[in-house]
């Protein structure tokens, strides 16, 4: 078991280095100058210092840090501003009433998605240093951070939670021109920002441009590794090793995966050693915004059979460490086997690399 586990190890910087595709895309600096050509694509959930781009698929690529870029167009996909913003972070510790809540404020160039394009008001959003989704709009280039503030407040020796949603108030202050624009219910998602602002320029009669709506799904992301499992029954120990495949859905369903694993199981029982195949298929969702996201997946395999329920943490997708569990059997048994021993889960660990990064022509 060891030297698989080990070989899951040593994979992880080699995912790390596999998880973009090569994409056309245009790129246009702060002169206006306009070139086309292929990127690194990340479908970034931290914006990067830099874009690798080149005019060749398979040649070289220059960096370009982000204070000289103004657009990055993906074929088919995002578009990119890069802007100077402002972005503050939050304590996370807990703080005194009426003390500084914020720890710092970083000053930079921020790689912003456009979600929504219209001649006075424009809607991105971004990822922060911590991988957190925020918000911004721009009206007549005036730049408005939509910010959610949730920070822990100490008072009399009590940890509570605070919650202030500022994006309300600035939003109403800053489309003034809408009075019956309704604010107290929208919530922090893309969705129900967008909706916001279609009222608003439904009120004030502007057209505009929904990227979010009207970009394409994009394609599935495969990924292929191999996987290793433990599993100590009162029968018998099992150990697995095999190969998995992964199929992410397409963007906005990126957290979506269909699981397929074929491995062989290594059997030590009371009356010897014996072998057999594994098959396994699952659905599942990943859970978070952060490089470490929480799955869930249930499915069909030959070890547990119908509802082979697996719960873990993964590292972007591609390293993961689960805890899998009979659901269906264990509901006839009372989770329990021979001797009245409850089931024990099984300890599943996997690398995934991703694979196929078509380029976009």
């Amino acid at each position: 078991m060891r030297p698989f586990f080990t070989l899951l190890l040593l994979l992880l910087p080699i995912s790390l280095l596999a998880q973009y595709q090569i994409r056309s895309a245009t790129l246009t600096d702060r002169i206006e100058k306009t070139i086309s050509g292929f990127v690194k694509y990340y479908d970034w959930d931290k914006s990067p210092k830099s874009i690798e781009f080149g005019e060749d698929s398979s040649g070289s690529m220059n960096t370009f840090p982000l204070r000289t870029i103004r657009k990055l167009s993906i074929k088919d996909g995002p578009l990119y501003e890069s802007l100077y913003l402002k972005v503050p972070y939050y304590s996370t510790d807990p703080v005194l009433p009426g003390s500084n809540i914020i720890d710092h404020t970083d000053s930079t160039y921020r790689l912003a998605e456009l979600l929504l394009d219209s001649e006075p008001v424009k809607f991105y959003r971004f990822f922060d240093n911590n991988n957190h989704l925020r918000f911004l709009i721009t009206k007549y280039d005036s730049l408005i951070l939509l910010d959610d503030i949730q920070v822990q407040l100490i008072k009399s020796g009590t940890v509570f939670k605070f919650e202030s949603h500022v994006y309300r108030k600035k939003i109403r202050t800053a489309l003034y021109e809408c009075p019956t624009l309704n604010t107290d219910n929208t919530q922090y998602t893309e969705v129900s920002l967008i909706n916001l602002l279609k009222d608003y320029l439904s009120f004030c009669r502007i057209d505009s441009k929904i990227y979010l709506e009207q970009k394409e799904l994009g394609k599935a992301m495969i990924g292929i590794g191999p996987y290793a499992s433990y599993w100590n029954s009162a029968y018998a120990q099992h150990l697995v090793y095999g190969l998995n495949v992964q199929v992410l859905l397409p963007r906005r369903l990126h957290n979506v995966f269909i699981m397929l694993n074929v491995g062989k199981a290594s059997q030590e029982t009371v009356l010897g050693a014996r072998s057999a195949i594994i098959i396994g298929i699952y659905g599942g969702q990943y859970f978070g915004r952060r490089a470490i996201q929480g799955k869930i997946y249930t499915g069909l395999s030959t070890l547990f059979g119908a509802f082979d329920t697996g719960v873990g943490l993964s590292y972007r997708k591609m390293i993961s460490m689960e805890l899998r569990y009979p659901v269906f059997s264990g509901l006839f048994s009372g989770f329990r086997e021979q001797d009245s021993l409850y089931i024990q889960p099984l300890i599943n660990l996997s690398a995934t690399i991703p694979i196929g990064r078509p380029a976009s022509r």
